[in-house]
């Protein structure tokens, strides 16, 4: 094959995962569910010097009581490039782009073809599921956990195929990662890995040590870190069984509950409807395609650990759209193993045969319209990214810095509802500029002083200010000002 072949599938690919992962990446301001907590912990860590309890307001974080090593990639992150948009979702884009990367690498190598690697590929970017708030558009956890849980289901069916030892410690190491991601979310895969070792026939690998060790991996690296940061400040296990074990899977959690069909009514309506029905004809290939080759292994392996997975997750209290997001490479895949059965009959019966070229036309065609689709699913987001009013506190305050450098001591005035952006915007100014920033509910107005300077955003919190004291606007951004208080009313 000539190089040009062996690398324009790739290359295609990288130039496409441009638009849906980094385009505008830092024109939204942090969101209020649930990235402005999870920045706000990350960037406590910083300003605290605490690497090891993550912190809200100064206090123990029991609410966001997930493991640390997201935390740790965001503080490093911000860090490096500061505490902007770009510098908190830089991280999720990245994980969100090697996640591509290895939906290329397992279809190109299992279906034994750089363009199944591709269309595997685009079929992730163009779910609208995955490349959405919350998972690789945002700064939470999703991204980086579906990274790991992908690496470890590719791994387990290498593990299967083969019987190489590396290919489960591979797979324990790549779980107790997720586990320290986001903790029980990382195991949600467990049960439906033991489901492909039956499906496919290939119990006899559980009889060897190589996979039971690789489990002992991740026990020991979830206990290690429960045990040390129980220690550290006391609590902190009954608020994971609370928030992230117990308590999500018997009750609903702040009202976010869902009937049993949940999860199939957002895959078959919004987050992978283009590409469902591929989806479904590659799982079935699995029962259809001759035993050992790349489709039976393909449908019968993913199919059984997204299926399980989604079963899971259907079966406890609390559901989010988020959750089920390890499950879209997996989908991807499966996806590509029908379109590549396609190309392929179709090339068999072409006389002469079809062009490499024309081949990479007919791949770049069939995802054209959901790439297209896409790419206007962000641009409308971008046109409304400004209208919740307490997010935006930040895109102003950037503005103040640059044109009133002398401002230094100053008060945040929130309307009051509960939102996490403003504190994040108000830690980040402390952490970058060294500004003394306090902040007052719009009830709270009357607690200011005149010749205070008071930054507001939106109109009750404006006119809370306005109706106390006679005002000086020093700034003027969307819907923020900037304001000098005068004498009282």
């Amino acid at each position: 094959m000539p190089i040009w072949q062996r690398v324009l599938p790739l290359a295609l690919l990288l130039a496409l995962a441009y638009f849906p992962l980094f385009w505008q990446l830092g024109s939204f301001p942090v969101q209020q569910w649930d990235e402005s907590r999870t920045a706000l912990d990350a960037l406590g860590m910083l300003v605290h010097h605490d690497w090891l309890v993550a912190r809200y307001e100064g206090q123990p974080d029991l609410w966001n009581c997930k493991p640390p090593l997201w935390l740790w990639t965001l503080a490093s992150s911000i860090r490096l490039l500061g505490p902007s948009e770009v510098g908190l979702r830089l991280p999720a884009a990245l994980s969100a782009l090697a996640t591509v990367g290895l939906v290329y690498v397992a279809a190109a190598r299992w279906l034994q073809s750089r363009l199944a690697g591709l269309l595997a590929g685009v079929v992730l970017l163009t779910t609208p599921g995955y490349v959405s708030f919350h998972v690789a558009r945002t700064a939470d956890f999703d991204a980086f956990l579906t990274l790991w849980t992908t690496l470890g289901a590719f791994s387990w069916v290498a593990f299967l195929q083969s019987g190489r030892v590396r290919w489960a410690w591979l797979t324990g190491g790549a779980f107790a990662l997720a586990v320290l991601t986001k903790g029980i979310a990382g195991a949600m895969f467990g049960p439906g890995l033991l489901l492909a070792a039956w499906s496919t026939g290939h119990l006899h690998r559980l009889r060897t040590p190589a996979p039971w060790l690789a489990a002992g991996l991740v026990v020991v690296v979830a206990g290690s870190w429960y045990a040390v940061r129980e220690a550290a400040a006391p609590g902190y296990l009954a608020a994971v069984w609370q928030y992230e074990v117990g308590g999500p899977a018997a009750h609903e959690l702040e009202g976010n509950n869902g009937p049993f069909a949940y999860y199939v009514t957002l895959l078959t309506t919004w987050q992978f409807a283009l590409w469902l029905v591929p989806a479904l004809v590659g799982a079935g290939l699995g029962w259809w395609q001759p035993r050992g080759s790349a489709g039976w292994w393909l449908g019968r392996t993913f199919t059984s650990i997204t299926g399980s997975f989604l079963l899971v997750i259907s079966l406890a209290e609390t559901k989010l759209s988020w959750y089920d997001a390890p499950g879209f490479p997996l989908l991807a895949v499966l996806t590509a193993v029908a379109g590549t059965l396609l190309f392929r009959l179709i090339q068999r019966e072409a006389k002469p045969p079809v062009p490499y070229i024309w081949r990479v036309v007919g791949v770049l065609a069939l995802a054209a319209f959901p790439y297209l689709n896409q790419v206007q699913y962000l641009r409308q987001l971008s046109k409304y990214r400004f209208d919740n009013h307490q997010l935006v506190y930040g895109h102003h305050l950037r503005r103040q810095w640059q044109q009133h450098p002398e401002l230094w001591a100053y008060t945040l005035g929130t309307d009051g509802s509960f939102n996490d952006a403003p504190l994040y915007y108000q830690l980040a100014t402390h952490y970058q500029q060294g500004h003394t920033v306090a902040r007052l509910a719009s009830w709270q107005a009357a607690e200011s002083r005149p010749g205070d300077v008071v930054v507001v955003c939106g109109r009750k919190a404006t006119q809370a200010w306005q109706a106390t004291f006679q005002t000086e606007a020093l700034l003027l951004t969307d819907s923020c000002q900037t304001l000098r208080l005068g004498p009282r009313r």
